[in-house]
């Protein structure tokens, strides 16, 4: 690949990124509209013509595992586990 395609590769790669980020906000902005709604209409669940809309309040218990590795290093050590991937970065 010449360089030419190569700067047309990654200028492409960046307007998509963009684009995803442009996407990703408006998301949030209409899942937060739908979200107020709900709230202001005191319900946890909507049908809307051939939409249904839940919304529900979910709890997830993670370890912390900075604190992990200060308060108990021993512990800690057992339990690590390694993650390899590769990272791309284009600016």
């Amino acid at each position: 690949m010449s360089n030419n395609e190569l700067h047309a590769v990654i200028k492409e790669l960046k307007e998509y990124k963009l684009l995803k980020e442009e996407a990703e906000t408006r998301i949030s902005e209409l899942e937060n509209l739908i979200k107020s709604e709900m709230k202001a209409q005191e319900t946890n669940k909507m049908v809307i013509g051939e939409y249904k809309c839940s919304l529900a309040t979910v709890t997830s218990n993670r370890i912390d595992s900075k604190a992990l590795q200060e308060n108990r290093p021993d512990i800690y050590s057992i339990f690590v586990k390694p993650s390899t991937y590769e990272r791309l970065t284009v600016k």
